[in-house]
């Protein structure tokens, strides 16, 4: 089996098109034949033998065929079982949490659970590891007047956004600047490396649970020191990010990393390169197939 389908939104319309065109990437990398099929407007490919990608939302229309194999995201497995897809033929998905710890550990941050046939792992970077330059970090640059913030928002988000906005507007005439699902790869790579600095902010679910976005991957593999107010994300990251637990300190925090260069910046990329793209990702799914 060498055909992969990723059963999907159209880009740009879902956060989690982001994921699925990662693993889209990392697939064609690798060598496989690869289709997106975007399922308002479903093309001709052949489906048989195949290994399919599917996120709960986005299951209408989804093929079921004995001779395929499932990785699904969100997705009752029972409703494939139901149809006669065999137990060992569909892999779960798994955001990765402390919690799962408990598991088997595959790799970086990444556990498998045989009970349930559930991989837990965090998502990647957007960009594949020959596309990282670790000689390619950002030097600070004071003079930016614009903070470009190119990730949702949620819940205490919204609070932490404009704290942070009001502390930077104060001391440096900075414009904070909002982007969700707007940006192209391309553009998000540019804004992240021309903004003033760069934090995460993590609402009090993801705070609780230690829920890892995929903004510190890409931040970092864009050459950026990267802040976050999640303690549990500063203890899976450790030195390779800044933590601040209060809007305030996590500015200080940040801003006296990018003056002083606190983070080794080459380290930092080289880890997210070697352990956190979608690569990685797809190999630690191979392993269980």
């Amino acid at each position: 089996m060498n055909k992969v389908i990723i059963w999907a939104h159209k880009l740009h319309t879902s956060t989690h098109s982001y994921v699925q065109n990662g693993y889209y990437r990392a697939f064609k990398d690798l060598g496989w034949e690869t289709h997106w099929v975007d399922t308002t407007d479903v093309d001709t490919i052949d489906v048989s033998n195949s290994l399919i990608f599917v996120e709960d939302s986005v299951k209408r229309g989804l093929p079921i065929r004995k001779d395929c194999k499932y990785i699904t995201h969100h997705f009752p497995e029972g409703e494939l079982v139901e149809k006669g897809i065999p137990y060992e033929n569909i892999l779960k998905l798994g955001n990765y949490l402390p919690r799962e710890e408990v598991h088997e550990k595959i790799s970086d941050l990444a556990y498998w659970d045989n009970q349930t046939r559930t991989l837990y792992q965090p998502w990647g970077t957007d960009l594949l590891p020959s596309e990282i330059d670790v000689d390619d970090y950002v030097v600070f640059n004071p003079e930016q007047k614009k903070l470009h913030y190119v990730a949702m928002l949620y819940e205490q988000g919204f609070w932490w956004a404009q704290e942070f906005a009001n502390i930077i507007s104060k001391n440096h005439g900075v414009e904070f600047m909002v982007y969700t699902q707007n940006a192209s790869d391309e553009e998000n790579r540019n804004l992240i490396r021309q903004s003033f600095l760069c934090p995460d902010f993590r609402s009090d679910f993801h705070l609780q649970h230690g829920y890892i976005p995929c903004r510190m991957w890409k931040n970092i593999s864009y050459g950026r020191i990267t802040g976050t107010n999640s303690p549990l994300v500063k203890r899976a990251l450790g030195d390779y990010v800044v933590f601040g637990g209060t809007p305030q300190t996590l500015y200080q925090n940040l801003l006296e990393a990018e003056i002083n260069q606190s983070v080794n910046m080459r380290e930092a990329m080289n880890y997210v390169k070697e352990n956190h793209t979608f690569i990685n990702r797809v190999n630690n799914l191979l392993k269980f197939l």
